[in-house]
């Protein structure tokens, strides 16, 4: 919904930074890291997930889009909420953790502050194929998670259903018209 902000930082604590844009402060949690590089008075853009629960609306921001990519792709871990996915991120570089997920080491994870010995595991076992998938060349969306399986589900393998997904991407809206690009691309092979 809120997809990206442009403003002045009117404040700026350990996890948040305020954005004034047009009279209203925004506030916008980051990274700590990123936090002590803010200072009132200067111009930002931040790039942001807007997370609506309940009892709260938050955003949370990044520089970078790569890193709100990331972000989100922890996100898809079960068991890893906005404010955990932030935290991870507070600790470990995302090129460690994809380093980490891709050579099977959830020890290593474990050892990362603020992940247990059940969410490294998690976090290994379910972004695996996505990581792999990134680490390719390709971007890794929750539709090619999705997608992969789907695929892989038809008894092809794992690496031909990665393929597919690389050659075919951009094609189709919906999850139905990938899958169809992917099984006509599979079928021409």
């Amino acid at each position: 919904m809120i997809a990206q902000i442009k403003g002045v930082i009117a404040a700026a604590t350990e996890r948040s930074v305020v954005v004034e844009l047009g009279g209203v402060g925004y506030e916008v949690f980051v990274t700590r890291e990123l936090a002590t590089k803010m200072k009132p008075g200067k111009e930002v853009t931040l790039y942001t997930h807007f997370n609506v629960r309940e009892d709260a609306q938050e955003l949370f921001g990044f520089t970078e889009s790569k890193d709100l990519s990331f972000y989100k792709l922890l996100l898809t871990v079960s068991g890893v909420g906005p404010r955990s996915a932030l935290n991870i991120m507070d600790t470990a570089r995302p090129d460690d953790i994809r380093q980490a997920v891709a050579r099977d080491d959830a020890a290593s994870l474990h050892r990362v502050h603020g992940i247990g010995k059940k969410t490294a595991e998690r976090l290994v076992t379910e972004l695996k194929d996505k990581v792999e998938m990134a680490t390719s060349g390709g971007t890794v969306t929750s539709d090619d998670a999705a997608l992969v399986e789907a695929i892989t589900g038809l008894g092809y393998s794992l690496a031909e259903a990665r393929r597919a997904v690389k050659e075919t991407s951009g094609q189709g809206e919906s999850l139905s018209d990938k899958i169809k690009f992917a099984l006509k691309y599979l079928g021409r092979q």
